[in-house]
């Protein structure tokens, strides 16, 4: 491939689901900013690129390749085009937003799994009065499954839908309320994965207390109720995956100077499920990320955290996440940001069901390593290069791996 279709085609939205919209939004170049707060209610921007993963399957080296995905070369290089459109109109206090984000991807090698990912969102920010305030929103999001929990050449996308709301009354200067609620409802395309189909619905209300500053300090409740309609079957034992869980929480989002902030959730969760109480969850967790803008070209946030993963990332289970990750950025001129980011998680597999007390005590430990650099080389114009490694470390028999990748995406905004 010329250097000139590589530039061309640019750069790909990750391989992890979540990854390139994450890696997008954490830049802001002036130029991009200026524009994106303008008034002009509709906005459009295209994209492309190109990715190289060294193990994209995830798998052990102690795995033999040709058995487990039909060739022995765990490589691939991935295509993508996209395109976007995001309108908003503003009637007095309300505003409406309607967006959708759409994604082709063409695998080099593993063309079974091309295929088109989509982002659609519609959202009424409301108003009412001085003291009442909130959001109405609809969702869906179609994706390819990420392989780092199920290695397996297996075209797995999954659709995902959610409602969601909340309300916020102010009802002095210094005490505020807020009621959230959301419900996702998601599917999976591939057969031998809908035991992970399921409804979840969130209630949370929160009671804050607002300092002349601006910060708060507060007392939140959340509850949640998900059921799995498919029952897993392991073995010979068939499972509910169904759960219902609690938890009460101090969050507090505080300015500690003019350059620092801090976000922090401090708790209890309880999950109890529906079949098999081994499985039951009750223990602290939390999230604590402080973030320091000295200047206008350095940043840095540092972020720790404790809690449970939900099942989609999984096969029929839950684990407890304890991780750690710095993430420092830098603007070397106006067109040109590095960032990079190191973290470190231990997943702990306590909630493994029928697997036997070996499989239950499963511990994997993942490392990632990882440096873009963003260039904008005319207005409203992003190149982004990446370059990532990854190794995680297993007390089970073929879960571990390690991967290399690069990637360039490239945005164009209008």
């Amino acid at each position: 491939m010329s250097m000139v279709r590589f530039v061309v085609l640019c750069a790909l939205i990750a391989i992890q689901q979540q990854g390139w919209a994450q890696r997008l939004e954490a830049y802001t170049p002036l130029e991009r900013e200026k524009w994106m707060q303008e008034e002009q209610p509709l906005k459009f921007r295209v994209l492309g690129g190109v990715a190289y993963d060294s193990n994209l399957f995830r798998l052990s080296d102690d795995i033999d390749a040709q058995a487990a995905i039909g060739t022995s070369d765990r490589s691939d290089m991935i295509f993508s085009l996209g395109a976007g459109g995001k309108y908003e109109l503003r009637k007095s206090r309300q505003k409406f937003i309607a967006e959708i984000n759409a994604t082709k991807y063409k695998f080099k090698d593993f063309g079974d799994l091309d295929n088109t990912s989509s982002d659609l969102r519609g959202e009424w920010k409301w108003e009412l009065g001085h003291n009442w305030n909130g959001e109405l929103g609809l969702a869906h999001r179609r994706y390819l499954e990420s392989f780092a929990n199920f290695q397996r050449n297996v075209r797995d996308m999954v659709d995902q839908d959610r409602l969601y709301g909340s309300a916020n009354y102010l009802l002095s200067s210094r005490l505020k309320f807020t009621l959230d609620a959301d419900r996702y409802d998601t599917e999976h395309s591939d057969q031998t994965r809908n035991v992970l189909d399921s409804k979840i619905d969130n209630l949370a209300f929160t009671v804050n207390w607002v300092t002349p500053a601006q910060n708060t300090i507060g007392l939140k409740y959340r509850t949640a109720d998900a059921s799995y309609p498919n029952r897993a079957t392991i073995g010979t034992l068939s499972v509910d995956n169904s759960y219902k869980e609690d938890e009460l929480s101090v969050v507090a989002q505080w300015t500690v100077t003019g350059a620092s902030q801090i976000y922090a959730r401090l708790g209890y969760t309880e999950r109890n499920f529906d079949e098999l109480p081994s499985r039951n969850f009750s223990d602290p967790t939390w999230r604590l990320t402080y973030l320091w803008r000295p200047t206008g070209k350095a940043g840095l946030e540092v972020a720790i955290w404790r809690e449970i993963s939900e099942f989609q990332d999984l096969s029929a289970n839950y684990v407890r996440v304890t991780g750690l990750s710095v993430t420092p950025t830098w603007s070397l001129t106006p067109q040109v940001a590095l960032r990079g980011k190191i973290a470190y998680e231990t997943r702990d597999y306590a909630g493994d069901p029928g697997l036997g007390a070996v499989a239950a005590q499963r511990e994997d430990k993942d490392t990632v390593l990882q440096i873009s650099a963003l260039w904008t080389p005319l207005r409203l114009t992003e190149l982004i290069m990446t370059l990532e490694s990854g190794k995680r470390t297993s007390n089970q028999r073929f879960a571990d791996y390690d991967y290399n990748a690069i990637s360039l995406l490239a945005t164009r905004y209008f």
